[in-house]
């Protein structure tokens, strides 16, 4: 069946599974992707046995500061497919946050973000990170509200400016 070879999107979910069952590995990786935070505790709201290999590899997270600060996190593992728009995916786990995905309103959490770690550069700038804070551009009414901040981590060592 693997023919010797594991594909990355079985890389992905392997990850993803690894931080939803073991919570001193989603510290250390929650840790990396915010130091400014100063977190201390993490919880992954995930059924640890469940991995679907035709869906997104996705870790949902409540994790808390030295003070005791709440945080929501979705953070999904793995690279955009080549014809979807990954700020449509990121506009998508922003509204699963504003209307309470992670098991309770967003106004509980000192402040939300959907994190991509991306296997590609997502923007093919050369950056190892792209920060997106303040809002959510809706096209309808155009308007933009706020929302849960977007950051995406491109783990592709080649390029980096």
């Amino acid at each position: 069946m693997l023919e010797n070879e594991i594909t990355p999107t079985m890389v992905d979910h392997l990850t993803a599974g690894i931080m939803k069952k073991y919570n001193d590995r989603l510290l250390s990786a929650v840790q990396r992707m915010l130091p400014e935070l100063d977190i201390q505790e993490v919880q992954s709201l995930d059924d640890q046995n469940k991995n679907v290999l035709n869906k997104k590899a996705v870790v949902h997270v409540i994790a808390r500061d030295k003070e005791r600060n709440k945080y929501g996190l979705i953070i999904q593992v793995g690279s955009q497919e080549p014809d979807e728009n990954i700020l449509e995916i990121a506009n998508g786990y922003q509204e699963e946050i504003i209307f309470g995905g992670l098991g309770c309103p967003e106004e509980e959490f000192k402040a939300a973000y959907v994190i991509f770690l991306c296997r590609i550069d997502p923007f093919g700038k050369g950056k190892f990170r792209y920060d997106y804070y303040g809002g959510k551009y809706n096209k309808i009414t155009q308007e933009t509200t706020p929302a849960p901040n977007v950051i995406f981590l491109n783990l592709n060592e080649e390029g980096y400016m």
